[in-house]
């Protein structure tokens, strides 16, 4: 929810799809925006720290919420009112920190434990303190994830003069790195080689990596996305060429995956290829990094204290939500703590008919290893879901338009639009479309499984064949297997021929999951797994 339209000015690369003719297209007048300031506190506050309401336009929104300007900007365009969008979030947080101390404590047996916070300061200078802890957490991070001007001019010299290069085995295990490694590797090429394009491979570097060629920058990668850059014939040199890395990870020390075939240099005819295993020499500590410091945002309570008690209880219309990353690994806990919370926003503002709209957490790998299916986000989905049995809540489905490298989508267009549809339809009463299907029932006859949607009024269309649509049967001994889905009228047929007994059923289940299953409307069948009565 808070990825900014220009991108977050720690992330190379961040800003959102078409971000420069999204800012373009900034002219509504009776768009108006409040940017919550970030302000952690330990106890609720009255009164928010700073901010105003401001104009739409280039300068508000290039660090503005994304998906809350495309939803507003929806709205504006539908129904042709003025809309007031007031965005309080911050990135990879809890749901704990958003949530009230008296509820928390009735979880408490369950809650992760938490470091203790210093309240010595509070609350003659706790403004300053967390002004000041947040202003430290941002030159860290920018220093991470961009590399100092100096330094990277020295790094990007020739050869290795600088002192204190060593040997680098990339695939030695017991190695330790710290948050920041340069690299290099010296390859000679035939003259040849340099009328051609080239690609560059380099498995899988965590997390943060700029490549260079000859002291140009190739390209900038985010883990687990694959490094294979193309090398621009004219960047070639016949003889000498050098290849730089600059790894960093901001949550530990930079590490190398992938198989030793994955590190590489290639023809594009595949005419040649050159192994990149071994030669590699490497150098830490040039930067100046500072370290980490307390900064509070995930405290529990905290960001509830400091960004939505100031709110209440300003007039608001509803509430739409993208979160869940961050709890994946508790989803029992938060499909309580997500439908609490719900009802205690509504009771703060005394309207238990405030509409909740919600985002399903979206598809996206958790590692390198793409063959080795994990599952950590399909439970944390099916929590969000349980929210629906709240009266007036809508949930997004997002399966199908994830990145399957970057947990933060630059498509945040769709996310915006399918939320307003969600707005439109259940809160503003249009006739218009916003949810796609979901599993109703199902019938067992044989091997095969009929699954009925909850709406059969609703056209399915099967944008997948065979095994690529999603579904996945298990037998006896409770092993899935991928099968194949037929659409027959508004029913979907599954079966696997090797599952004569099918004793459970899932669709569109792991992290990041084949989906291939719509309504005419474009918008897809939300995950389920059931399990097959006898």
């Amino acid at each position: 929810m808070q990825h900014p339209i220009g991108g977050w000015e720690w992330i190379p690369h961040s800003e959102i799809r078409n971000a420069a003719e999204e800012l373009a297209d900034s002219d509504y007048p009776e768009i108006r925006l409040f940017d919550v300031p970030l302000f952690p506190s330990p106890v609720p506050v009255k009164d928010l720290s700073a901010g105003s309401w401001e104009m739409a336009g280039p300068e508000s929104l290039a660090n503005f919420s994304a998906p809350a300007w495309f939803f507003s900007k929806k709205l504006h365009g539908e129904l042709d009112i003025p809309i007031g969008i007031i965005h309080s979030s911050w990135g990879g947080t809890s749901i704990l920190t958003w949530t009230n101390e008296q509820t928390l404590q009735d979880f408490v047996d369950s809650l992760p434990r938490q470091r203790e916070t210093d309240l010595r300061y509070f609350p003659q200078t706790w403004g300053n303190q967390v002004q000041a802890a947040n202003e430290h957490h941002r030159i860290r991070r920018n220093k991470l994830s961009h590399p100092d001007p100096e330094v990277k001019r020295q790094m990007l010299e020739p050869g290795y003069s600088a002192t204190g290069w060593k040997d680098l085995d990339l695939f030695d295990d017991t190695a330790a790195h710290g948050q920041v490694l340069w690299i290099k590797q010296q390859v000679n090429l035939e003259q040849e080689l340099a009328t051609a394009d080239l690609t560059l491979q380099l498995g899988f570097l965590d997390r943060q990596s700029h490549v260079y060629w000859n002291g140009q920058e190739l390209g900038y990668f985010q883990y687990p996305a694959p490094i294979s850059i193309r090398v621009p014939a004219a960047w070639i040199a016949g003889g000498i060429n050098e290849i730089t890395v600059r790894l960093s990870n901001p949550w530990g020390g930079a590490s190398f995956h992938g198989a030793p075939e994955k590190y590489a240099l290639n023809e594009t005819s595949g005419n040649f290829q050159l192994s990149l295993v071994s030669g590699w020499k490497g150098i830490e500590n040039q930067e100046p990094i500072p370290p980490a410091r307390p900064f509070y945002v995930n405290e529990p309570s905290f960001l509830f204290n400091g960004m939505i008690s100031p709110l209440i209880p300003y007039g608001i219309k509803g509430f739409i939500w993208d979160q869940g990353g961050a709890d994946a690994r508790r989803p029992e806990l938060y499909a309580q703590l997500f439908k609490r919370l719900i009802r205690d926003w509504r009771a703060y503002w005394k309207n238990e008919k405030l509409p909740f709209l919600f985002v399903q957490n979206t598809g996206t790998y958790s590692s390198h290893e793409f063959g080795k299916r994990t599952f950590v986000r399909s439970p944390l989905r099916e929590a969000q879901e349980t929210a629906l049995e709240l009266p007036h809540t809508g949930m997004v489905v997002s399966i199908d338009i994830g990145d399957p490298f970057d947990v933060h989508p630059k498509n945040k267009q769709e996310f915006g639009r399918r939320l307003a549809l969600q707005a439109l339809e259940k809160v503003y009463g249009l006739s218009v479309e916003a949810d796609g299907p979901y599993y109703g029932s199902h019938q067992v006859k044989a091997d095969t499984v009929i699954v009925h949607m909850k709406d059969p009024g609703q056209q399915l269309v099967l944008d997948c064949t065979g095994e690529s649509c999603g579904f996945e049967l298990a037998d006896a001994d409770g092993v899935f297997h991928p099968a194949n889905a037929v659409l027959q009228g508004n029913t979907i047929r599954v079966h696997y021929g090797e599952v004569t007994q099918p004793t459970a059923i899932r669709y569109a289940w792991g992290d990041y999951p084949q989906a291939g299953v719509f309504n005419q409307e474009g918008l897809p069948l939300a995950p389920f797994r059931v399990t097959l009565a006898d």
